[in-house]
C-alpha cells in the first residue's frame, strides 16, 4: 500500500478523453497555409494600402507641408558626429534674419517638446535674436533665443555610437547657466542627450544630470518636422534631415 501524497496514487486518475478534432483542424490549417504559400504572393489576401498608409502618416507626422521624407537622403557619404551637428548649424543660420530666427525658434520648440520639465513657448511669441552654434566650449549644438528680456534655449549631446563621459552634462550645463555668461532661464531651456535608441545612454550619469532628458532622434526629428515652417524650409535642409535619420536607422 502506498503512503497518501505517493507519486504512485496518481495511476488510478483516469486521464480526461482527448478531442481528436483539434488534431484535424490544425492538420487543415497546416495544409492550406502551405498551399496559399506555394500558389504565391497573390493569393494572399492583402490590407487596402490606405490602412497602412494612414498608420504611417500619424506615426511620422507626415500631413506637414514640409517634411523630409519627401526627400532622398545622402547615400553615399556617411557622416561623423560633428558633420551633422555642423550641419544642423549651418541650415539654422543660413539666410536672412527672419530664415534664421524662424529655423532657430522651430528648433529649440521641437527640443522643449521632448524635455516634458521645460516650460513650452507662446504661438505668438517672437525672439528679438537668435544664435545657433557647434562645438561650443565642446557642446555639440547650442542654440539661444533671447526676447531683450531673459535668455533660453536647447542644448544638444548628439550621439550616434559615442558614449557620454562623465562630467560632460555637468560642464555644458554650467556653461550656458553661468550668471556671468550666457546665464540662460533654466525652466524655458531643453538639455537633451540625443541618439538613435535611448537604451544606448548611459542612465548611470543622467542621474547626476536630471535637467537632461534622453531622447531618440525618432523623437526629435519627428517633432522637428512638425515645427518647421513649410515657408521658412527648403530641399537642401529637408534632405539633411532625412539624411540624419538615415544615420540613425
Amino acid at each position: 500500500m502506498s503512503e497518501p501524497g505517493d507519486w504512485r496514487n496518481l495511476s488510478q486518475l483516469k486521464p480526461a478523453a482527448i478531442d481528436t478534432r483539434s488534431f484535424d483542424v490544425a492538420q487543415r490549417s497546416r495544409v492550406n497555409a502551405i498551399k496559399v504559400i506555394r500558389s504565391g504572393l497573390p493569393k494572399v489576401r492583402a490590407h487596402p494600402w490606405h490602412d497602412g498608409n494612414a498608420s504611417l502618416a500619424a506615426l511620422f507626422g507626415l500631413s506637414t507641408e514640409s517634411h523630409c521624407f519627401s526627400e532622398a537622403p545622402h547615400e553615399w557619404i556617411d557622416p561623423l558626429e560633428p558633420q551633422i551637428t555642423k550641419g544642423f548649424v549651418h541650415f539654422l543660420t543660413n539666410g536672412p534674419h527672419h530664415r534664421q530666427r524662424e529655423r532657430c525658434l522651430s528648433f529649440v520648440k521641437a527640443a522643449m517638446a521632448c524635455s516634458p520639465r521645460s516650460k513650452s513657448i507662446g504661438e505668438e511669441w517672437q525672439p528679438l535674436s537668435v544664435c545657433a552654434e557647434a562645438e561650443e566650449n565642446r557642446i555639440d549644438i547650442l542654440v539661444e533665443l533671447t526676447d531683450g528680456k531673459s535668455r533660453f534655449g536647447a542644448v544638444i549631446e548628439a550621439k550616434f555610437g559615442h558614449r557620454l563621459t562623465q562630467g560632460q552634462l555637468k560642464k555644458a550645463e554650467g556653461h550656458v547657466l553661468d550668471r556671468d555668461g550666457r546665464a540662460w532661464n533654466l525652466p524655458c531651456s531643453a538639455f537633451l542627450v540625443i541618439a538613435p535608441l535611448t537604451s544606448q545612454i548611459d542612465p548611470e550619469l543622467l542621474k547626476s544630470s536630471p535637467n537632461w532628458m534622453p531622447v531618440s532622434w525618432w523623437a526629435f526629428l519627428t517633432r522637428l518636422d512638425m515645427e518647421i515652417d513649410a515657408a521658412q524650409d527648403c530641399g537642401d535642409y529637408r534632405r539633411f534631415r532625412r539624411s540624419v535619420w538615415n544615420k540613425s536607422y
